[in-house]
């Protein structure tokens, strides 16, 4: 790489050795990945906040990084802990993991990293522009980051991340660089889905684009009405959940894709697909569901963190109803949009109705194993793609009305299309 007179005063240590220590890995990541050389990035967003994640090794580093008087230079915002800091123990949270996460917390904070605690960290706090250089980790966040805002970042790993808030550069490669975000796969939609699966086809159809494009750039053509923001969000975590999905295109809808030629960048893409209904139900019933209809111990919504529009759709679903004996409804939200939803009154509607609010964290990144839940329905790709390795839970595959029908009965059945 060509480094600059900054990028070599930072690599030789002229700025302390936290940032020396990040240009090193930084500039051999760019020599891996044939980068040229280093651009300035805005915002970073650090997925080493979890205890599951870091554990005593993630500890350790940070313990030298502050001792050596670490500080990011950009806005940084942190993905879920591993605990609800406030109710650890109403969720059967193990002691000594949160005091250990208590400690990363002290530590990430000592940093000057905003303890932001969530996956979304778009809705607030940490909102780009389009083409903006940020420097992000946390699947969904970067998927909905580079394709429904159009700024611009690579999946990082964790503490490649911190790296980057450490520095306020990274190596320009990957999707930082036009020829990368160009499509590569293209999947023409039959008409009519929307009407006939409403939200749940976001979810559902990204399942089904990641595990067909790995890490490609997939062209989404045929969606007739422009998405809501969760409906953007549900659809990029699946793709990022089954593959390694960190960009897509939905033509008409989204700012690179006012066209298919746009979205593909006047290329032909390497393989097309057609989607119809009946793969979109046979998914929904075959190959995200890995339970039948019965009884379920937990229904988990809220992946990723549920916005401030589906905790009032949960209030509005359940108001007046009670969830049955035999199941939990645990709903993942941030601090951020929990408050707003406590003044708006969602909240005491849901906690009225036995619905438990998790906070900080969600059901696939914390120690709840130990529950011993065996059947979990959710209407989340990403929940029913990494719950079933994370909890030893089957899953049942529902809509939003759905899964509020199972909280309250005890009982997962679908509809009738």
């Amino acid at each position: 790489m060509e480094l600059t007179a900054e990028d070599r005063s930072q690599l030789a240590g002229d700025q302390g050795e936290p940032v020396a220590l990040a240009m090193r890995v930084l500039t051999r990541l760019g020599d891996v990945y044939g980068a040229e050389r280093f651009i300035p990035i805005t915002r970073a967003h650090v997925v080493g906040s979890s205890y599951q994640i870091c554990g005593e090794a993630g500890i350790a580093i940070y313990e030298r990084l502050v001792a050596q008087g670490a500080r990011v230079r950009v806005t940084t915002t942190l993905d879920p802990g591993s605990i609800d800091f406030d109710h650890w123990r109403q969720f059967a949270m193990p002691e000594h993991v949160a005091q250990r996460q208590v400690r990363l917390k002290e530590l990430l904070e000592a940093m000057g990293v905003v303890p932001t605690w969530n996956c979304t960290p778009y809705y607030f706090a940490n909102v780009p522009v389009f083409n903006e250089r940020v420097a992000w980790s946390e699947s969904s966040a970067v998927v909905f980051v580079n394709s429904v805002i159009g700024a611009r970042t690579n999946r990082l790993a964790a503490y490649v991340d911190l790296c980057a808030a450490l520095t306020g550069k990274m190596p320009d490669f990957g999707l930082y660089r036009d020829e990368a975000r160009r499509g590569t796969h293209l999947f023409l939609l039959e008409p009519g889905l929307e009407e006939r699966f409403g939200m749940q086809l976001y979810p559902t159809l990204g399942y089904l684009v990641g595990q067909r494009v790995g890490d490609g750039v997939p062209v989404i053509e045929g969606l007739e009405r422009t998405p809501s923001l969760d409906a953007f969000k549900l659809l990029g975590a699946a793709m990022a959940s089954t593959g390694s999905v960190a960009m897509y295109h939905v033509v008409g809808h989204t700012p690179e894709a006012p066209t298919r030629e746009a979205a593909l960048g006047g290329g032909t893409p390497r393989a097309t697909w057609r989607i119809d209904a009946e793969e979109i139900a046979r998914a929904v019933e075959e190959r995200i569901s890995t339970a039948p209809p019965g009884a379920v111990d937990l229904v988990a919504l809220g992946c990723p963190h549920a916005s401030l529009d589906q905790l009032a759709t949960y209030a509005r679903l359940i108001a007046g109803r009670r969830v049955a004996d035999s199941t939990r409804l645990w709903i993942s939200t941030s601090f951020m949009v929990a408050e707003l939803a406590e003044r708006a009154g969602y909240l005491p509607v849901l906690r009225q109705a036995g619905a438990e609010i998790i906070v900080g964290t969600c059901v696939v990144n914390a120690p709840l194993a130990g529950w011993g839940f065996r059947v979990m329905a959710t209407d989340a790709g990403k929940f029913a793609y990494y719950a079933p390795a994370n909890l030893g839970v089957k899953i049942l595959f529902l809509t939003t009305e759905e899964c509020i029908e199972a909280a309250v009965t005890g009982q997962g059945r679908r509809r009738p299309a």
